[in-house]
């Protein structure tokens, strides 16, 4: 039995590292398990009251989901690897092989590299197998530090974008070029997506769908293959362009509407 937990803790690792990985240095909007995760704690957390505090707290609130899956599930995956070890941990104090809670605390401790836990490797293998956890929970600080640097980056760009084209509502062109290396900077970090702002006028995803609306029916710019670049937009199957934009907008606005309904996941 514990051979077989040992093979799912493998298993479970993989899959949470690959999804990890691809979602922080993938540059792309890929994202396996987090973005779904991200998707229904944004729906969840939309419900609040309409308040100023909620559009504030709702982009955090998404991430720090997404970082509690990471953390839970490499956390989890590393202690069946160890319970799959026979004898591998041990109490400190008395030498017996450690319970499921001394496992994941073991775990714990190696992955956030501070040391001095209640349980102990029981041989030198088992402590070559902990260094690896360590380095491990390494690359998991660091990626996701550059993750969440990324991510408020581009919400941050957005935001500057938004500022200038409120100084000029009705010339959004001199602009296009910022607005085609914004859109390139959400598909490399979609979960500023999830960022909204108590001030309805720099909401990115709404201001977003607002400009391209009143755009298409330009012919000196191909506006619709510029909005068809954004992150999941070809996830929305209906062939006219502004529809596809509304149900996209109904997937990434923070604000609770009536005519709301669901997307694409």
């Amino acid at each position: 039995m514990s051979l077989i937990i040992g093979f799912l803790g493998v298993v479970c690792l993989i899959v949470t590292m690959t999804d990890f990985l691809i979602t922080t240095v993938g540059t792309n909007d890929s994202s396996p398990i987090a973005i779904r995760i991200a998707k229904v704690s944004f729906r969840l957390f939309r419900q609040l009251p309409e308040a100023d505090i909620k559009h504030k707290v709702i982009g955090p609130l998404v991430v720090a989901s997404v970082a509690t899956w990471w953390i839970l599930s490499v956390n989890l995956a590393w202690a069946m690897i160890f319970y799959g070890t026979s004898g591998s941990v041990v109490e400190q104090g008395s030498g017996r092989a450690a319970d499921p809670v001394g496992f994941v605390s073991h775990v714990g401790h190696l992955l956030s590299t501070v040391g001095g836990g209640a349980t102990s490797p029981a041989n030198s293998n088992v402590a070559l197998l902990g260094v690896v956890v360590g380095v491990n929970g390494m690359i998991v600080l660091t990626l996701a530090v550059s993750f969440v640097m990324t991510t408020t980056q581009t919400v941050v760009h957005g935001r500057k974008l938004l500022l200038y084209l409120g100084a000029d509502r009705d010339n959004d062109m001199p602009l296009l070029k910022d607005m085609a290396g914004l859109i390139a900077e959400l598909n490399a970090a979609p979960f500023a997506l999830f960022f909204s702002h108590e001030d309805p006028e720099m909401r990115v995803p709404e201001k977003l769908t607002e400009i391209f609306g009143r755009r298409f029916d330009d012919a000196a710019v191909d506006w619709e293959h510029l909005a068809q670049a954004l992150p999941y937009l070809h996830r929305y199957p209906e062939a006219d362009m502004r529809s596809r934009l509304q149900d996209w907008l109904r997937d990434f606005s923070a604000s609770r509407r009536p005519d709301q309904k669901g997307g694409n996941p």
